[in-house]
């Protein structure tokens, strides 16, 4: 048995040397082994932020291949448009006429769309990592220019409707014109954006042109001009108005000075003229057209020359700052990358400084520290607030009762440190214990005037009652009793204060009491008596003889503030229901209610009473509450009113009831009276007016 407690001592003994040697380690080499765990977590944030700018380069990429992709779509889309039109020509030729010239021209606009296919489709497939949306969008249009031949040959042979041959190239114009609307969300700049924008309201406007053009011929063609005609030619018009106004409002001046020099002169004009004449049309004869498929199209193809014009100098523009935004983030990311390893090693310098200059004011803390606790001190402090620890000894006494100082476990600078540390913790007790005894002294000081002034408010309410029983005026004896109210609610306040101070009433009840005479004693108490009104309250609630004074007290209060907080011409109910061995008393008043936020800071206070201080002075009247029902084990609880106002909630456990074998079978009574004409105490004599509302 002897033998055990020297081996374990001696285990632990070895199990201390590595942990003794760390502690006796000097600074630098203590500074040494912190400094591992900042160099690490620099180098994962560097790294971190290397990965974030190398895939702020991958985004610009990506942002300048598909400034490419929407370059070459743009000279596929007009390709596609003339030979949209090349179909509706070959389609639409009159029976009888030769349809040679057609056919050579619908075949040499075949040629130039594949001419355009072919970059277009290179430049497809470099890119990747693309969002799904726009992926399936591509994947759409790679699906219908494979299908193209197959459109060309029904065209060719006159196996196609022209309704559907329009519908078939409109929806492949229509899905490279939203690649533009799709690459400006990932153009990764504001002003690239931008750019991209204005560039495809240009060429929605070219596409709104064409279908203007396709419209025209149709009614050329079939010498009428029908309703879904018009209606095709009024929506490619408006449609080009709207794209033309996208554009202004999008553009930036150079921008907008390019497109008034650009798209101007007599093709524009000649074309406006053209369609000046099929919007003025107002039947559906077209007899006196001055001019025939080939002037229209002249003027079309010249008019759309010019918008063209400037769709590739936006384009080109495009790709050119998509270029140059690409060079700058990979300066960028080649900068911060040699910033971020300067930086590294400028911080692994500067920790080398740092440190040093650590240790060396560490060396100059020998001769004292000042710090602040942080369990040692808040516990001695909370030991301090029990009376039973403060009022038996001295501040420095208490100090150093209280204040556990420190091992001291090293030798080098951190020990010194601890030393003083000590010394300031110790001094922290003291004066912690100084403040406790101020605050003691400050309670005894209100419970002994608080006594003071309720003997003499008891004295004063005697002197009332002797005169009015003698008085037989009853304006007088109305003033009397006025003066007799003020006087009982004066008494509430001394209590209040010498619940405040942690100190017992004066007044003793010997015998339990009716909860509605518990009830009619705090209305007494009230200013506004005459607007509490009694409900439902069960017969059979009976409050116990210790507790009487206390409930009175505190249900006083809440009556107090139900008629404060409340319209002066509303009532504040009362009823009180027996639910098994507890009751509930439920004050409910009329007033415009409390926001969810302070009802639960009302609550938590109602719940936890604070200490007191000069913000709990503000609210004296709901920390009495909340002392009164701890102090009883009594729950008190606001909450909103059923329409409007808030509803007091008070919950009584069995210890502050008289059991309910003791008072009978319990029963509800009607409603009681709104108000007693004067006030009603127990524990002392009651007045004439009491006993009448009793």
């Amino acid at each position: 048995m002897s033998k055990r407690p020297k081996t374990a001592g001696s285990f632990l003994s070895r199990l201390r040397r590595p942990a003794g040697r760390l502690r006796d380690m000097p600074i630098w080499s203590k500074l040494g082994l912190i400094m591992i765990v900042p160099t690490i977590a620099t180098v994962v944030v560097g790294t971190s932020g290397l990965v974030d700018h190398l895939q702020t380069l991958n985004n610009a990429n990506r942002a300048g291949d598909l400034a490419n992709l929407v370059g070459y779509s743009g000279d596929l889309v007009n390709s596609l448009q003339d030979e949209r039109t090349a179909a509706v020509l070959l389609l639409g030729a009159p029976k009888g006429q030769p349809r040679d010239q057609y056919q050579e021209a619908y075949n040499r606009v075949n040629q130039r769309v594949e001419q355009a296919k072919a970059p277009y489709s290179q430049q497809r497939l470099e890119i990747d990592d693309l969002p799904a949306s726009l992926e399936t969008l591509l994947d759409r249009i790679d699906q219908d220019l494979s299908d193209l031949p197959g459109t060309r040959s029904q065209v060719y042979n006159g196996k196609l409707s022209l309704s559907n041959a329009i519908g078939s190239y409109q929806g492949l114009i229509e899905q490279l014109i939203s690649v533009r609307d799709s690459t400006t969300q990932l153009a990764g700049d504001n002003d690239l954006s931008d750019r991209m924008r204005a560039a495809a309201a240009v060429a929605r406007e070219k596409e709104f042109l064409s279908l203007r053009r396709v419209a025209v011929h149709r009614v050329l063609l079939q010498k009428a001009y029908i309703a879904p005609l018009r209606d095709d030619f009024i929506r490619s018009q408006q449609g080009g108005e709207l794209a033309t106004q996208t554009f202004q409002s999008i553009a930036n001046q150079f921008e907008r000075e390019l497109y008034q020099q650009t798209v101007a002169g007599s093709d524009l004009r000649q074309a406006q003229a053209y369609s000046g004449f099929i919007k003025s049309r107002d039947s559906e004869s077209i007899a006196g057209v001055e001019f025939g498929t080939d002037q229209w199209d002249a003027a079309m193809v010249a008019n759309a020359a010019l918008i063209r014009a400037v769709e590739v100098k936006l384009d080109g523009k495009v790709v050119r700052q998509a270029d140059e935004l690409r060079s700058d983030v990979q300066r960028q990311v080649f900068l911060e990358t040699g910033l971020l390893l300067s930086m590294l090693l400028l911080a692994i310098l500067f920790a080398y400084l740092v440190a040093r200059s650590m240790a060396r004011s560490l060396r100059d803390l020998r001769q004292g520290a000042l710090s602040i606790a942080q369990y040692g001190l808040p516990q001695a402090v909370a030991r301090l607030r029990d009376p039973q620890v403060s009022g038996q000894l001295s501040p420095a006494q208490l100090a150093n009762q209280i204040a556990e100082p420190l091992p001291v476990r090293s030798k080098d600078e951190f020990g010194q440190v601890t030393e003083a540390f000590n010394a300031v913790h110790l001094e922290a007790v003291r004066t912690a214990a100084e403040q406790a005894a101020l605050r003691s002294s400050v309670a005894t000081m209100f419970v002994n005037l608080a006594r003071r002034s309720q003997i003499l408010v008891d004295r004063l309410i005697g002197h009332l009652d002797r005169l009015e029983r003698g008085e037989e005026d009853p304006d007088r004896l109305a003033e009397l009793f006025q003066l007799d109210h003020l006087a009982t609610r004066m008494r509430r306040n001394d209590e209040n204060l010498l619940v405040l101070a942690g100190a017992d009433s004066t007044r003793v009840q010997r015998e339990p009491a009716a909860l509605i005479d518990v009830l009619r004693a705090a209305q007494s108490e009230v200013e506004h008596y005459t607007r509490i009104e009694f409900g439902i309250i069960d017969r059979d609630i009976e409050v116990a003889a210790h507790a009487v004074n206390d409930m009175v007290h505190l249900v006083a209060e809440l009556f107090d503030n139900a008629t404060a907080f409340s319209p002066p011409d509303s009532q504040v109910m009362v009823e009180a229901r027996r639910i098994g061995d507890r009751a509930t008393l439920y004050v409910e008043d009329r007033g415009i209610g409390i926001s969810p936020e302070q009802l639960g800071d009302l609550n938590e206070r109602l719940a936890t009473p604070p200490q007191v201080d000069v913000a709990v002075s503000r609210m004296m009247g709901l920390v009495v509450v909340a002392r009164l029902a701890s102090r009883h084990g009594v729950k008190v609880e606001l909450r909103p009113g059923s329409d409007r106002g808030t509803v007091a909630e008070v919950t009584m456990p069995t210890s502050v009831l008289v059991p309910r074998a003791l008072t009978g079978r319990g029963q509800p009574v009607p409603a009681l009276p709104a108000a007693t004409p004067g006030p009603q105490q127990f524990g002392a004599a009651p007045t004439p007016q009491s006993s009448q509302s009793g």
